[in-house]
């Protein structure tokens, strides 16, 4: 991994140069080399990829999927570098998009919006697409790292709403956890975007159980808490790797979740109900489920 991290810093900034959609597919294609080269590795992805499609009732090409998977891990793991270029015509070229007009549909509430995304493809890009397209949006989860220097320089660093105060911890208590869900609160109340994930697992407060390939987990219901609270709509956005290597990002119609969803009998069903939405997605693209396949016991409800 270490050695995999500096040959990508090292390159990235080199095949940037060249057309995005084949820079794409050179990053990938590390991931894919390697899982040919090395035999353990190569089955170890088999392996979730067979179990994976058995849980999902899918009669995928194991083999096939399993290397693009590999590829993908690649471009996952880099984030938003690939697209990290001054140009925003050139870095915008890399997406394809349907259901814009429900993001705008749901802006125009009033009621600020939460951005209802997973770590499915390419996860990080439908932030990186609205910054480029000037949404106001916040982040709210654990400080990603090795994101894009132009993501970066969006972030503000002063004032009651800066993203540095919306970055949230899992080391902190129970205190921190109530101090920056009235901050997100704000942030939604202001009128903003508010850009986080659905399929957190997590533990303490504001979790509940739930299954996802056919294990329990307990997950973090801080988006329905917040959804709840503010009335906001949520939009639910996924964001895969296309066979062009662009990014193809869809955008939900809008719900709203009734002022009770938080309540521990409510809550469950609701990140269910994501859940479900996001193992279709992985039904329908498997070599776009990055660690899903490889999710073991950690955080698995008892």
């Amino acid at each position: 991994m270490k050695i995999r991290k500096r040959f990508l810093r090292g390159t990235l900034p080199v095949v940037r140069l060249l057309p995005l959609p084949t820079a794409a597919r050179i990053v990938s294609g590390i991931g894919r080399f390697e899982h040919r080269l090395n035999r353990a590795l190569r089955l170890r992805f088999d392996e979730a990829v067979a179990r994976g499609g058995r849980i999902l009732g899918c009669d995928w090409d194991v083999p096939a999927v399993s290397n693009r998977l590999a590829g993908n891990h690649i471009l996952w793991r880099s984030r938003d570098l690939l697209v990290d270029v001054p140009s925003n015509a050139r870095a915008l070229g890399m997406f394809d998009v349907e259901g814009r007009e429900h993001l705008d549909a749901a802006r125009a509430l009033g009621k600020g919006c939460i951005v209802l995304t997973s770590h499915f493809g390419a996860h990080m890009l439908p932030a990186h697409w609205l910054y480029r397209n000037d949404y106001p949006v916040k982040l709210y989860m654990e400080k990603p790292r090795s994101l894009s220097k132009f993501m970066a320089s969006r972030f503000d660093h002063e004032g009651p709403l800066s993203q540095d105060k919306l970055f949230i911890s899992r080391k902190g208590d129970a205190s921190d956890a109530a101090s920056s869900i009235l901050r997100a609160a704000r942030v939604l109340k202001s009128g903003m975007l508010l850009f986080l994930a659905g399929d957190v697992r997590w533990s303490g407060q504001l979790t509940t159980t739930a299954r996802f390939l056919d294990r329990r987990y307990t997950f973090s219901t801080t988006w329905i808490a917040l959804a709840a609270m503010t009335q906001a709509p949520v939009v639910p956005v996924f964001c895969r790797v296309g066979e062009d290597s662009r990014y193809h990002m869809q955008f939900h119609p809008h719900f709203v979740l009734p002022r009770d969803a938080q309540d521990e009998a409510q809550a469950g069903g609701h990140v269910q109900g994501f859940l479900d939405q996001l193992q279709d997605q992985i039904r329908r693209y498997p070599a776009d489920s990055n660690e899903y396949l490889f999710w073991g016991d950690e955080y698995a409800a008892a």
